[in-house]
């Protein structure tokens, strides 16, 4: 029986498996993690779904292949653990075991670029709801195509970035082989990524700040698109990741610890991906925080106003809060037929008046077509 040969020796005065793992912390942060992301696009899809009786939109269905790679992702990331020492210290782990943990690498890499670059795209494809204006729809599909050439950038390094392609993970192919500079690029391709990322935060701004809309809707409708900054956070926590894990001579533990961030980004993503599609079903758990402060424009309420004159000012209220979401999430509860082409807009729909024999109600007038 071949001696087992190891990466390196323990340190010393310290037994080589005297320390512990973190194999343990690494799984049930992963699962729990990525459990709360498909429970945020569940709840996305029902939203849609049942409470708007919309059709499902592209953006849904990118969101969704996100998520399929989030796990598939985290699938191969227990590969990692399981074969190839991750979570232990780089002494414990021997060559055979360094060499899985080489080849699970490679999808590891791959499916992280996925699932982040389709959360973003689904994003993307959201804004592109938000306003016809020319130069911001142009932006908009010029990342659009960023992010697929960065994707397949990423792919054909991680896939091909070395020559033969087996010194990816053979170290004896690796002393005669070449190989293109991973730290360097993986690093150029976090910060491009953070880059762009700071971009899609910051792109719908411009159509929401300007907008006359109450102070309290335009601050919620600001958060939304905030949320993402939490994304950008980690993202260049990762890079500085990046940075100690290539020179740390702990890697597979570092490794572990680097990996656990990646679950919080991905997670980060599809919720934020998610997030613009919620207000309706939160709507219906918590009513007095996102009611509308114009519920009052009606006049008076109570008998002297009719019931006629309550359900007109019900059915502004709710116009009017959600007016700042898809056009279809009102259309379908006016009744008319729901069209895939619906616009979502991010302005209050023009106002009219009537007088219902006892007061003067505002009502929205529907969007021309």
């Amino acid at each position: 029986m071949a001696e087992k040969v190891y990466m390196m020796e323990p340190p010393k005065g310290q037994g080589r498996w005297e320390a512990g793992s973190a194999a343990t912390i690494q799984i049930i942060l992963g699962a729990c993690l990525f459990t709360l992301g498909t429970v945020v696009y569940g709840l996305r899809i029902l939203t849609r779904v049942r409470l708007l009786k919309n059709p499902l939109r592209l953006d849904d269905f990118l969101t969704g292949a996100s998520l399929i790679a989030c796990w598939v992702f985290y699938a191969c990331t227990m590969g990692m653990v399981a074969q190839g020492g991750c979570a232990t210290n780089f002494w414990q782990v021997t060559q055979s075991q360094y060499e899985s943990l080489l080849k699970w690498t490679i999808p590891v890499n791959i499916f992280y670029m996925l699932s982040s670059d389709l959360a973003k795209i689904s994003l993307l494809f959201f804004y592109l709801r938000l306003s016809p204006e020319r130069t911001f729809r142009i932006v908009i599909y010029v990342l659009i195509s960023l992010f697929g050439l960065y994707a397949l950038i990423y792919a054909m390094i991680s896939l091909f970035g070395c020559q033969p392609i087996k010194a990816s993970w053979d170290l004896a192919a690796q002393a005669t082989g070449k190989c293109v500079d991973k730290f360097g690029f993986f690093l150029a391709a976090s910060v491009a990524n953070v880059i762009m990322d700071m971009v899609i935060l910051l792109l719908p701004l411009r159509i929401v700040i300007p907008l006359q809309i109450p102070r309290r809707q335009k601050m919620s409708l600001l958060f939304l698109f905030t949320t993402g900054g939490f994304v950008i956070i980690v993202a260049i926590y990762n890079c500085v990741l990046t940075v100690k894990l290539f020179s740390s001579p702990n890697y597979t533990w570092g490794l572990a610890y680097e990996l656990c961030w990646m679950y919080a980004e991905l997670t980060g993503c599809v919720i934020c991906a998610s997030a613009s599609s919620l207000k309706p079903f939160f709507k219906r758990i918590l009513p007095n925080i996102f009611s509308s402060h114009s519920a009052s424009y009606g006049g008076p309420s109570g008998a002297t106003c009719g019931s006629n004159a309550i359900k007109s000012r019900k059915q502004l209220s709710r116009k009017q809060a959600d007016a700042i979401e898809l056009q279809s999430g009102d259309d379908s509860e006016s009744g008319r037929k729901v069209t895939d082409d619906d616009e979502a807009t991010l302005w209050p729909k023009p106002q009219q008046s009537f007088d219902n024999g006892n007061h003067q109600v505002l009502v929205t007038a529907p969007r021309k077509r």
